[in-house]
């Protein structure tokens, strides 16, 4: 038993979410999925996947605080000391989860932030880290707080329209403002792929955030790609002439801002 429960919280995820979930299944205990309405393949994908970990649960969710409830709901039905946040397009190479699953042995950690590659194209190539790179908990880069030691953090809460939501502490604080030591970050990576498709109904579906592909070129990433994803294509030619067009004129955009 690790103590780990995963928690997914899902909408029109058809093309990641089996990869998402394959990559996480063998380091938890137990895989807590919410769907909230998708009209996709979504739902069938994950009732494919022969395991008893994963507790699926679907509801309607359409506003933004029917979200947040949501994930309420999650934390409030979670008996185990730590809980790992993973969203559909998210993959985990197993070199990352191992390394999660790793701090989750440290008792003295609040939680553990999660270094992430934004993919552009294909799986093979992100966005650079300098693009959109912000501070969190002291690290530096494209970070995202995926787990969370309620052992710890007792009576925590969830609260907050998106995309404002978050996670607060039982004196009402923000996690946020906890201190960073407390915080470690991973070395290695998650693979993000909410700037690829992410269903199979296109870009036009009805999810706050969900239509956020982007056409940009980026850099090959060096490591070799997890397993559960080396057989997918590689972004097409036409692709690549169009962001070899575009970018420079996103990349001067940004430095004018």
């Amino acid at each position: 038993m690790s103590g780990i429960t995963a928690h997914m919280i899902v909408k029109n995820e058809d093309q990641w979410v089996s990869f998402a979930l394959a990559s996480i299944l063998p380091y938890v205990d137990e895989i807590l999925v919410t769907d909230t309405g998708s009209l996709d393949d979504t739902i069938n994908l994950i009732k494919s996947i022969q395991s008893p970990k994963i507790k699926l649960s679907c509801i309607k969710a359409i506003t933004p605080a029917e979200i947040t409830q949501a994930r309420s709901d999650q934390l409030a039905k979670t008996t185990t000391s730590w809980v790992w946040i993973v969203d559909g397009d998210e993959i985990y190479p197993s070199v990352t989860a191992k390394e999660c699953v790793g701090f989750t042995k440290n008792d003295t950690c609040e939680g553990v932030l999660v270094r992430r590659y934004d993919l552009l194209g294909d799986v093979y190539h992100r966005q650079i880290e300098s693009v959109g790179s912000y501070n969190l908990f002291g690290h530096t880069g494209h970070l995202l707080v995926r787990l969370i030691n309620l052992s710890k953090l007792k009576n925590l809460s969830y609260h907050g329209d998106y995309p404002i939501e978050g996670f607060y502490d039982d004196l009402g604080n923000s996690i946020l403002t906890h201190d960073p030591s407390l915080w470690p970050a991973t070395k290695n990576y998650l693979y993000h792929a909410m700037y690829l498709k992410r269903s199979s109904l296109g870009g036009n579906l009805p999810m706050f955030n969900r239509s956020k592909y982007r056409l940009e070129s980026g850099i090959k990433i060096k490591e070799q790609v997890p397993e559960i994803l080396k057989n997918l294509p590689k972004r097409s030619l036409t692709y690549e002439i169009i962001a070899t067009v575009v970018t420079p004129f996103k990349n001067l955009k940004r430095k004018l801002v």
